[in-house]
């Protein structure tokens, strides 16, 4: 027989378990409308579905992930995919060979004699040869690696390109692609460069500021993105009842950027 006890106690309580919202790596509020990440996963797209975006800005020269084009297509977001590449070939600073390296032909370019059992250098005039035939051979070598090294350098630069960015700052100029997501691999230095500009030239930024925000997200790396932001000024056409409200002009005419309005 049932206890009276048992029958009254009510039943247990099933809490909901929240919904976590997970944002893309590197996500960032830009300004109204504008947002910066890397790229989305599975996992993000709840996340990104509050934002009900309306466009994403992509900067990769792969295609988009099958995921995320599966998601863009169930959403309705128009996607302006420009395959622009990582820069490379910015860093200023190479490895130096270090100091007692052997060559080659195993001799030591810094050998200049032999040690004794005493540890006292003892020059003979074989020794002498030897040395110097290390030091001519130690100046072919280092001649010959760092023309291989700048030619393989060359060949691997890649360098940012002026029209995909400017392509991409008019697609900013107007609010109809509002919100808009912009996303490269991991959210650094493609974004970075593309947010930079739109600091620079659309929001009237001092470029002290435009630095700060960049390094932040892309790192100590950057050297030649950071020279190129600086001398982008491409002239922008854009329609002004469709201008963003964040939209700043220069103070001076002419000192940052040309903006044309389209009839």
């Amino acid at each position: 027989m049932t206890s009276p006890s048992l029958l009254s106690e009510p039943p247990p309580t099933i809490m909901p378990t929240p919904s976590v919202q997970i944002p893309p790596l590197s996500f960032a509020l830009v300004s109204t409308g504008v947002y910066r990440s890397g790229c989305p996963m599975p996992l993000n797209f709840p996340f990104l579905s509050k934002l009900r975006l309306k466009s994403i800005i992509y900067l990769a020269d792969q295609d988009l992930p099958t995921d995320l084009q599966r998601f863009v297509t169930e959403n309705n977001i128009q996607v302006f995919h420009f395959r622009v590449q990582q820069v490379r070939g910015d860093n200023t600073t190479g490895d130096n060979a270090e100091d007692g390296t052997l060559l080659e032909n195993g001799v030591d370019a810094l050998s200049s004699g032999i040690v004794d059992e005493e540890g006292n250098t003892v020059v003979s005039r074989r020794g002498s040869e030897i040395s110097r035939r290390g030091s001519a051979a130690a100046m072919i070598f280092e001649e010959e690696r760092e023309r291989k090294e700048k030619k393989e350098k060359e060949k691997e630069k890649v360098e940012n390109d002026p029209v995909s960015m400017r392509l991409a700052l008019e697609l900013l100029l107007d609010n109809r692609n509002f919100p808009v997501l912009i996303h490269s691999n991991k959210g650094k230095h493609r974004s970075g460069v593309l947010v930079a500009c739109m600091r620079k030239l659309l929001q009237n930024w001092a470029f002290g500021s435009v630095k700060l925000e960049y390094y932040y997200f892309a790192g100590e790396k950057g050297k030649a993105d950071v020279e190129f932001i600086e001398k982008f000024e491409p002239t922008l056409k854009y329609d002004e009842k469709w201008a963003p409200a964040w939209l700043r002009y220069s103070p001076e005419e002419g000192k940052l950027i040309k903006v044309t309005k389209d009839g």
